[in-house]
Formats: C-alpha cells, sequence, structure tokens
C-alpha cells in the first residue's frame, strides 16, 4: 500500500507523512515547497500529484480571508485540482475540509448530517469538493480549529500568546465566539486513521468541547500563571451569537479515534516551545 499526501510541507501535512513513515507505511510527500522526506515530489501544479492506492488531500489554502479575496477563480482551480486527482483512480480519498461550512449561529453540537452552508467562497469551495470527493470513496474531515507547535501566526491563540511579552494587556478582536481547538497531533491522528479505515462520508474531527475567545484567553493566562496580571481588551466587541461546536461521536466510532490532549496541555505545551509559530 502507498499512501500520496498533498500539501507535505504544511502544518498538518508535515505530521501526517511523519505519522505514516513513523508507522512504517510507504508515503509519498507531494508539496511545492522542499520537504525533508526521501521520497517526496515537489510539484508546480498537484494536478501533477501522482498515482497511489490511497490519497490524503491537504494541499489547500487555510487563509479564509486571502481565498475570498482571490475570489471564484480560487474555488475554480480548486475544483479542477480535485476532479484531476480523482481521475487517477485512488482507492480512498481523504479530503481535508471545515467546519466553517456549518456556519456560526447553531447552539447545539453539529452533525455531520446537519445542513451547510456555502456563505463564502472558501466554505462554497470546500463544499463543493467535498461532493466531488464523497461520489469518489471520499472521506471529509471536517477540521476544527487546529493548533500546536508551527501554527500560523494569524491563529488567535498565536496572536494571544504573543501579547503575553508586550504588556499587560491581552487584545482580541471579539471575545464571545465559541469554537473548538484541535492538538495538531490529535488531528494527524485522525486523518491517519481515516485513511487505513472502511468508513466513508463526511466526518467531524475536532475536540468535542468547545470554549469562548474569552475563556480562551483566560486559560493561556492560567496556564502561563498570569491570570491576575493582565487585562483583556475587545477591539470590536458585539453581542451577536457565533458558535461552532461539535459532535465527533461518529468519528470516534467508526475509526476507533480520540481526541486526547487538553486544552490546558496543548497551551502549557506551546508555552514552553520557543519555535510555536510559523510566519504566515
Amino acid at each position: 500500500m502507498k499512501i500520496i499526501v498533498t500539501g507535505a510541507s504544511g502544518f498538518v501535512g508535515h505530521r501526517v507523512v511523519t505519522e505514516l513513515l513513523r508507522r512504517g507505511i510507504e508515503t509519498c510527500a507531494v508539496s511545492r515547497r522542499s520537504v525533508d522526506f526521501i521520497d517526496s515530489l515537489i510539484v508546480d501544479n498537484y494536478l501533477d500529484t501522482p498515482s497511489g492506492d490511497i490519497l490524503i488531500h491537504l494541499a489547500d489554502n487555510p487563509n479564509r480571508a486571502q481565498v475570498n479575496e482571490i475570489g471564484i477563480s480560487y474555488a475554480a482551480e480548486a475544483k479542477d485540482v480535485a476532479n484531476g486527482l480523482i481521475s487517477k483512480a485512488y482507492q480512498r480519498i481523504i479530503f481535508a475540509s471545515s467546519v466553517v461550512v456549518y456556519g456560526d449561529k447553531a447552539k447545539k453540537p453539529h452533525k455531520p448530517t446537519d445542513a451547510a452552508l456555502a456563505y463564502d467562497i472558501y466554505a462554497q469551495s470546500k463544499l463543493e469538493r467535498e461532493e466531488l470527493f464523497c461520489q469518489s470513496n471520499g472521506v471529509i474531515a471536517r477540521l476544527s480549529n487546529v493548533y500546536g507547535v508551527g501554527m500560523s501566526s494569524q491563529n488567535v491563540l498565536s496572536k494571544v500568546i504573543d501579547q503575553l511579552t508586550s504588556g499587560d494587556e491581552i487584545n482580541v478582536w471579539n471575545d464571545k465566539p465559541i469554537r473548538d481547538f484541535l492538538w495538531v497531533d490529535d488531528a494527524v491522528d485522525a486523518l491517519v486513521e481515516m485513511a487505513l479505515g472502511k468508513a466513508e462520508g463526511i466526518y467531524n474531527v475536532g475536540s468535542g468541547k468547545a470554549v469562548s475567545i474569552k475563556e480562551l484567553v483566560k486559560t493561556v493566562l492560567k496556564v502561563a500563571d498570569v491570570d491576575n496580571e493582565y487585562a483583556l481588551a475587545v477591539t470590536k466587541p458585539s453581542d451577536e451569537f457565533s458558535s461552532i461546536t461539535l459532535d465527533v461521536t461518529d468519528t470516534c466510532n467508526s475509526f476507533g479515534w480520540m481526541p486526547k490532549v487538553t486544552l490546558e496541555a496543548g497551551i502549557r505545551h506551546l508555552l514552553k516551545n520557543t519555535d510555536r509559530v510559523r510566519v504566515t
């Protein structure tokens, strides 16, 4: 069995390849940038991705604002790549989608069967490809907010942690939104188990325990042991309800997977690591 991983130089992709190799699985790392794997391929276009038995497709722009700014041309190109990958007849395809397709107005944890919303280019592009891959032995991983060492400097958690050394105030855009934060190694384990498993369809990949941004900041301060020294400042306060919480029961039952790292444990690890972010 040979597994192909696109986006192998990325935050999640690099770890997925590393984990597959650790398990002794023949793996080809495909990327637009150089990677430190023996069996790797640098491509200008992911249409040049080689054939194999299983594909884990992680090559996507994670910057939602940037994707929306590019517009429909981004969605069209991403769809063309998806169709090209499907034509290579992989036995199984794992596609990294996003929980943003649920919208942010539900008060109950989302199940994969819940209605999805294409309310911007980013969500539209994800949903278009979800449909394509589901028709071709696909497994859709709707990922929550994945964090960990090497995450983007634009991640809300990165921004909060960075402010620990810049005064006595933590500034956030809005402290009300409720989101699910998942440690990167837990996300990687889910993707690998999906690749090696048998079940198909759409699955949530998250911690199953959402927190508000205000609670996130409090947790960072608690772990850093400075909770009494910082004030929370909100740039654009709003009482508008915003929540994306997840039910991961189906994922756990179908793949024998379970998130292991608590938010506090993940933040503690980040605070100990000076290379916790990458500049994007």
